[in-house]
């Protein structure tokens, strides 16, 4: 049942300030007994003083006239005697009344004093009705509630430490240290035989997971003791909080099963609280009594509720912990499988590494890729499972959809997940699919290529029902993605491996073809390289006539399909409907001939070579359209992909070219059978042209033995045009010989007149050269001074340029230094109106410390004063007493606390204060460095100015040196050039003195020569 817990409440006391009291009189300051005996002996004596002195009066005016003097002194004093007498014995006698009467006020005081002292035991004796017996009575009570109020103060701290050794057990977040630590403490709290708590799982069958037990009492705990006989009606109202305190099993109307299984553990009395972390029953915490009944306490039963309330958000904070950590593993896990997808370049072993890394990281029995055909057929094409289920890798699903494609019912980003298949109603094929592999939960998403359906990523689970968490089915969906972008990266690497490949086969092909002279050798290597390449079964040349009909005449088949060669195909159509197509460069692919809307008598001609898919290509040469290239596929039908057609187009066009220099050899070898025949004829030519040649040179051969009188015969033709030209030369030349010897003549005269002027010129021309040498010496070795002045004034200015240049990077720095100063000098200052923020933060804490310390001595204060207004108001104050008493005393920490606070800010403030100050020494040595190495910029902009200076003068006399240097260049060049003049006139003169001499001789053999010929009168 459950228990309600009411806690008493109290009345608030009203503080009243306590009034400042005077300082206490002597009456004051007397004992409580000493007060009494002199009010006593006062209030008896004043009595019989003021009697005797009456009577004393009254007697003495009576007797003064009748007695004499004597007489009346003596009566006088025996009554004053026994007056006094009497006075002395009422006076022991109200002394002694009111010791006795001080005694139990006395007692009383005493025993309040060792109360004060912390002697709780000490209790007063109660005897009559009056009101010290009721002061007594009053003050025994209070003691009572303050010992009952130090018994819960005391329970209260042990719950407090229960709970956090509770919490202690559940950060290592260990879920069997939590529960043993918990039943440990529960029983020792609760000084009960046996605690134990009891597990669910999660079909709600339960064990006893945890067990503390007294010696001598059964062990529940090793015996694996269950109860499978909770009604699902028992757990929901333990699930909302139920409590079930029973004081004696033997008196419930428990099931015969329990009652049989608390008497195997000895129970006689039980305490039943529910266990629940968030809204889940996760367990029951039991106490059992096995020695005898027991009736159990509100304030056990609240404290073994708030026990279970602890272990329930312990087990919270663990499972959450847990979750988190499982979590982050499980994302690291998934996110592992990404790179090792991607790392993957076939298709194949993508899909086989994506259902091996889903499997391990899901831990499901059974994960593979489905893809279907036109049929609505599913093939596992890919499988990871685990061992003890049946591999399906290959298998083909059918499923119960007649219309409409199955992946067009999974649409991108979607998950379908299911739980339990038990009650589920999954579409049609996942029901057949799922019947078919025992599956019992499942989650599945489509991959996507091409922004296409590529098929399905399933995984399974097989044995059991599972709840698919959000994080798997988000995780799941990015694998889904990933696979996909993996299967198109490796598409595009296929398709560019593939037109790599293409492109190799296609220029072997070329290659071949080009080397081929003949037109047979061309188609055949065409054809045999087009088979090889595409895989196909046939391929062939077909040719046209001039009526467009066509004969394959080139074959190229694979083993067991139909041969076509020499086969005759007439297509009607063609002339009207196609050529002009094909002739601008059409190219037709058909995946499936029986799809393609081809006609009847088309697919007849096709039939008979089991033809099912084909490429076609025109083959054109010098713009004509010749014929067609055509590839078959006979065993299927085929996709054709956008390289392999253009490679089968390129191919066709390499023929074309092919045979276009097959044509252009054929026409050079007309071309050289056309030049060897004239070739002939001008062999004959040329004989005939040698014996007329040999005829003229019989008839001049006078000529060359000097006679010019003879003359050749003019024919017909072009040698006696030669002999015509001949006779002209001869009579040319026989005027020049005579004209000759008249020269030959004078010149022998003029040579014999100027010989000795001549030799006198070469004379003065040496003498002349010597002279320039000897002043071109001096001139060169000028030159080299001048030269040496000029390289050393180049290697002054490169020093001074290397001087400036290095003055310009030290100003760069200087600059750069300048401003990381600045930037220094920033951020100190930064950094020092931080520390002053933090001072005044720290003063700020200070005020507060200075107000919390205030706060306390008021509290102390108030405290101070509720104890006295408790003290007051008698019994209904002392629960409040002892609170404020408590409060005092947490006043007082907390003036001790803000006292170590106030320090420590005062350190705070100190080190801030010194910390601000040596920023702000830092900031002025800061300030010096820049002003220091402004300076040094400065003397580096003079260094640099003079060092251009020195570079400019440097330059200036480089350049004079090299202008003087090559002005010497010149004026050494010139002199060379006068030598070298001076040099020649000798020479000069000496070859003409020569020459001179050489002339007379060969005038001399001229006039002999020119005798030689005969050139008549």
């Amino acid at each position: 049942m459950n228990v309600a817990m009411t806690k008493p409440t109290y009345p608030i006391p009203t503080y009243v300030p306590a009034q400042k009291s005077q300082k206490p009189s002597w009456w004051g300051r007397l004992s409580l007994g000493t007060k009494a005996t002199i009010l006593a002996v006062a209030l008896s004596t004043v009595p019989v003083v003021g009697i005797g002195a009456i009577n004393y009066v009254v007697v003495n005016q009576t007797f003064q006239e009748e007695i004499s003097a004597n007489k009346e002194i003596k009566n006088l004093s025996n009554l004053l005697m026994g007056t006094g007498v009497t006075a002395l014995l009422a006076g022991i006698i109200a002394a002694l009344l009111a010791r006795r009467a001080v005694e139990p006020i006395l007692a009383t005081t005493s025993a309040v004093q060792k109360l004060s002292q912390g002697e709780f035991d000490t209790r007063l004796t109660v005897e009559g009705e009056d009101e010290l017996a009721i002061l007594s009575s009053n003050i025994n009570r209070m003691v009572d509630q303050v010992q009952t109020l130090l018994q819960d103060q005391k329970a209260s701290v042990e719950q407090i430490r229960l709970y956090a050794e509770t919490v202690n057990a559940a950060s290592r977040g260990d879920k069997q240290f939590l529960f043993d630590r918990a039943v440990t403490e529960a029983k020792k709290q609760l000084n009960a035989d046996r605690v134990v708590i009891y597990g669910f799982e999660p079909d709600w069958s339960g064990s006893i997971v945890a067990e503390a037990v007294e010696p001598g009492w059964p062990r529940a705990l090793l015996d694996k003791i269950t109860d499978p006989c909770i009604p699902r009606k028992i757990l929901e109202e333990y699930r909302k909080g139920r409590i079930v305190p029973t004081s004696n099993v033997q008196q419930t109307n428990f099931s015969p099963a329990h009652m049989q299984l608390l008497a195997r553990l000895s129970v006689k009395a039980n305490l039943v609280v529910p266990i629940i972390s968030g809204d889940i029953l996760i367990g029951l915490l039991v106490a059992h009594q096995c020695s005898n009944t027991r009736v159990w306490q509100p304030s056990e039963i609240d404290l073994l509720k708030e026990l279970a309330t602890q272990v329930g958000l312990s087990l919270s904070s663990i499972t959450l912990a847990a979750s988190k950590a499982a979590e982050t593993e499980r994302i690291q896990r998934w996110k592992d499988i990404i790179p090792r997808i991607r790392q993957s370049l076939e298709a194949e072993e993508i899909l086989e590494t994506s259902v091996a890394a889903v499997r391990e990281a899901l831990h499901s029995d059974r994960v593979l890729i489905c893809r279907f055909d036109d049929s609505n057929i599913a093939t596992i094409i890919s499988e990871s499972v685990a061992p003890g289920w049946t591999k399906l890798k290959g298998e083909t699903i059918k499923s119960s959809v007649k219309e409409g494609n199955i992946s067009s019912h999974y649409r991108p980003g979607i998950v379908h997940t299911l739980d339990n298949i038990d009650g589920a109603s999954p579409n049609p094929w996942e029901r057949v699919m799922l019947e078919q592999l025992s599956v019992k939960a499942h989650i599945m998403a489509p991959i996507i290529k091409d922004d296409k359906v590529y098929g399905l990523l399933c995984a399974y689970q097989c044995s059991k029902p599972r709840i698919w968490l959000e994080t798997e089915i988000d995780l799941f969906s990015q694998i889904t993605d990933q696979i996909g972008f993996a299967l198109l990266q490796s598409a595009l690497l296929e398709q560019q491996s593939t037109a790599t490949f293409l492109a190799q086969q296609l220029n072997e092909i070329t290659s071949q073809i080009r080397v081929s002279l003949k037109v047979e050798e061309i188609y055949n290597s065409a054809i045999s390289g087009v088979r090889e390449t595409l895989k196909t079964d046939r391929a062939i040349v077909y040719l046209f006539d001039e009526n467009w009909q066509g004969t394959i005449v080139a074959e190229s088949v694979g083993r067991g399909w139909p041969e076509a060669l020499g086969a005759n195909i007439a297509d009607p159509c063609f002339a009207d409907k196609y050529v002009e197509k094909y002739k601008r460069g059409r190219v037709k692919a058909l995946e499936n001939i029986y799809e393609a809307g081809l006609t009847q008598c088309y697919l007849g001609q096709l039939e008979p070579f089991k033809v099912k898919a084909n490429l076609v290509a025109p083959i054109l040469a010098e713009g004509n359209l010749l014929g067609l290239l055509v590839t078959h596929q006979c065993s299927s039908t085929r996709a054709w992909q956008e390289s392999e057609i253009n490679f089968f187009k390129q191919v066709a066009i390499q023929v074309g070219f092919a045979l276009d220099q097959a044509n252009l050899l054929e026409q050079r070898e007309q071309a050289r059978i056309t030049a060897e025949l004239a070739s002939s004829e001008q062999r004959q030519q040329k004989e005939s042209l040698q014996l007329q040649l040999l005829e003229l040179l019989s008839d001049v051969e006078g000529a060359s033995r000097g006679d010019l009188t003879v003359r050749a015969d003019v024919t017909v033709g072009e040698i006696g045009t030669v002999a015509d030209f001949f006779n002209a030369v001869i009579e040319s030349l026989r005027e020049i010989v005579m004209k000759v010897k008249q020269a030959a003549t004078q010149v022998n005269t003029s040579l014999g007149e100027n010989e000795g002027a001549i030799r006198q010129l070469s004379l003065e021309a040496l003498k002349q050269a010597e002279e320039t040498t000897r002043t071109l010496d001096s001139v060169e070795q000028m030159a080299r001074s001048i030269q040496q002045v000029a390289e050393n004034a180049r290697q002054a200015a490169a020093v001074a340029r290397t001087a400036s240049t290095t003055a310009e990077a030290g100003g760069l720095a200087m600059d750069r230094s300048v401003q990381n100063i600045l930037g220094l000098r920033e951020t100190v200052a930064e950094t020092a109106k931080k520390v002053k923020r933090l001072g005044e933060s720290s003063q700020q804490i200070s005020k507060v410390v200075s107000l919390i310390n205030q706060i306390a001595l008021q509290t102390n204060l108030l405290a101070i004063n509720a104890g006295i207004e408790a003290a007051r108001a008698g019994e209904e104050g002392q629960g409040f007493a002892v609170v404020a008493e408590e409060v005092g005393e947490l006043a007082a920490r907390s003036a001790a606390a803000t006292r170590e606070i106030e320090q420590i800010v005062e350190n705070i403030q100190k080190e801030t204060a010194s910390v601000v100050e040596a920023m702000e020494l830092g900031t002025t040595q800061v300030v010096e460095g820049t002003h220091l190495v402004e300076d040094a910029k400065l003397s580096l902009n003079k260094i640099l100015e003079v060092s251009r200076e020195i570079d400019q003068l440097v330059q200036s006399i480089s350049s004079s040196t090299v202008s003087q240097a090559q002005t010497s260049q010149a004026i050494t060049d010139l002199m060379k050039d006068i030598a070298q003049i001076s040099e020649r006139t000798s020479n000069s003169t000496r070859q003409v003195s020569s020459s001179l001499q050489e002339t007379v001789g060969i005038a001399e053999e001229l006039q002999a020569s020119v005798g030689a010929f005969k050139v008549g009168d």
